[in-house]
C-alpha cells in the first residue's frame, strides 16, 4: 500500500534535485520528472483533469501517438525514441496535470520558486567564471560539450522563469513583485552574457516583451502567441524556403545562422518527398548528405533540423503538422477564455509559449528527452499559477 503522502514527497524531492540537474546540463531532468510523475498518479485527479479540458488534451495526446507511430516507417529502425516519447509524455503529463489541481498548486509554486532561486545564482557563477561547476563535475568534457550544458541549463531556467514570476505577482505584495522583476532581469542577463548563444537571448527577450504586453491585453496576447506558433507550424516549409541561399547572403551571416539557413533549405526540399506522413520519427538522424557552408563541410542535417516546425513536417508530415497546429489553436483559445481575468497567470503562460516556442524553432530537437521535460515543467508551473 502506498504511503499517503508519497506524491508530496516526490514533488519535494524533484524540486530539491532540480537545480543540480539543471546546472549540470539538464540531461537528468527527464528521469526526475518521470519518477515524480509516476509517484504523483491518482486516478481521481486524472479524471478531474480530463473532464476539465478534453479537446486540446486529446489533440495533444493524438500528436504524441502519431509521432510515436511514425517510427513504423522511419529509416531509423534502431531508434527507441518512440518508447521514450510515450513514457516521458505519459508520466510527465501526470506530473503537469497535478499542478493545475487546487490542492497541489501551492506546493508546485513554492517548489518552482525555491528551485529557481538556486538555479539563477549557480548559472550566474557558470557564466561569469567560465563554468567552474561543470568543469569540476565533468573534467573530461570538451568546450563544446560544456557550452551545450550551459545552453540547455539556460533553456530550463527560461522555461521556469516566467511562470515563477507570474506566480509571485499573483500572490500579491510589494516584495514578491520586486523578486519577480529581479528574477526576470537576472534570467535575461544570464542569457545575454553567454557568447554564441544568441537563440537563448532572443527567446528570453521575446518572453519578456510578451510578459509585459499580456498584462495589458491578456486574452488578445494568448490568442496571438499561440495563433502565431500554430500558423508557423503550418507555414514553415512554405515560408522558410523563400530565404535566400546564395553564397553572398550566407557569407554575410555568422556561421551558426548561415548553417541554419542551409539546413532549413535542405529540409524544406526533402519534406515534399513524403509530404503527408513524413519520413518517420528520428529520420533526420539518418541523413547522410553533406553541405558546404562558408567553406566548411558539414552534415545537411546535424542530428535535427534546428526547427521544431520543420522537424514535425519532415518526420511526421502534414498529419503531424495539423495535429500540432490544432492543439496550439484550440489550447490557446481555451487558455484565453479561462485566464482572461487572471493577468499574471496569462502573462506567465503567454511568455512561456513565446520564449520556448521561439527557442524550439531555432535550436533543439523537439523529441530530445530533456527538452520535452523542460516543456512539461514549464507547463506544470504555468498551470499552478491559475486560480481555478
Amino acid at each position: 500500500m502506498r504511503p499517503p503522502n508519497i506524491d508530496g514527497f516526490a514533488r519535494a524531492a524533484f524540486f530539491a534535485l532540480l537545480p543540480a540537474a539543471t546546472v549540470g546540463g539538464a540531461l537528468a531532468l527527464p528521469v526526475l520528472l518521470c519518477l515524480a510523475g509516476a509517484l504523483s498518479f491518482r486516478s481521481s485527479a486524472m479524471r478531474q483533469v480530463i473532464e476539465n479540458r478534453p479537446l486540446a488534451l486529446w489533440l495533444l495526446l493524438g500528436l504524441v501517438a502519431w509521432v510515436a507511430s511514425s517510427a513504423l516507417w522511419s529509416s531509423n529502425t534502431q531508434s527507441l525514441q518512440w518508447l521514450k516519447l510515450l513514457l516521458l509524455c505519459g508520466l510527465g503529463l501526470i506530473f503537469t496535470a497535478r499542478a493545475s489541481l487546487a490542492q497541489d498548486r501551492i506546493s508546485f509554486l513554492s517548489g518552482g520558486q525555491a528551485a529557481l532561486a538556486i538555479v539563477i545564482p549557480l548559472l550566474a557563477v557558470e557564466v561569469l567564471f567560465q563554468m567552474p561547476l561543470n568543469r569540476a563535475a565533468q573534467p573530461d568534457l570538451d568546450l563544446d560539450g560544456l557550452n551545450r550544458n550551459l545552453s540547455r541549463a539556460t533553456s530550463v531556467m527560461t522555461g521556469m522563469a516566467f511562470a515563477v514570476a507570474a506566480g509571485l505577482i499573483a500572490l500579491g505584495g510589494r516584495w514578491r513583485l520586486v523578486f519577480a522583476g529581479l528574477g526576470l532581469c537576472a534570467t535575461a542577463a544570464i542569457a545575454a552574457l553567454q557568447p554564441g548563444q544568441t537563440a537563448n537571448f532572443l527567446a528570453v527577450a521575446a518572453g519578456l516583451i510578451v510578459f509585459v504586453l499580456t498584462f495589458a491585453a491578456p486574452r488578445l496576447m494568448l490568442l496571438a502567441v499561440t495563433g502565431v506558433l500554430g500558423a508557423w507550424v503550418l507555414a514553415a516549409p512554405f515560408v522558410t524556403q523563400l530565404l535566400p541561399t546564395d553564397q553572398a547572403f550566407l557569407n554575410a551571416l555568422p556561421f551558426s545562422w548561415a548553417a541554419r539557413v542551409g539546413i532549413w533549405d535542405y529540409v524544406c526540399a526533402r519534406i515534399w518527398e513524403q509530404p503527408f506522413f513524413g519520413h518517420g520519427l528520428e529520420a533526420a538522424r539518418m541523413v547522410s548528405d553533406r553541405l558546404v557552408i562558408q567553406g566548411e563541410d558539414m552534415s545537411a542535417v546535424p542530428v535535427h533540423p534546428h526547427s521544431a516546425s520543420l522537424q514535425i513536417w519532415f518526420e511526421t508530415g502534414l498529419v503531424g503538422a495539423l495535429l500540432a497546429a490544432s492543439a496550439l489553436f484550440l489550447g490557446g483559445w481555451r487558455l484565453a477564455q479561462s485566464l482572461r481575468n487572471q493577468r499574471a497567470a496569462a502573462a506567465g503562460v503567454a511568455a512561456s509559449f513565446a520564449a520556448l516556442g521561439l527557442s524550439a524553432n531555432l535550436s533543439y530537437s523537439l523529441w530530445q528527452e530533456w527538452w520535452l521535460a523542460t516543456l512539461l515543467l514549464a507547463g506544470a508551473l504555468a498551470g499552478a499559477v491559475r486560480r481555478t
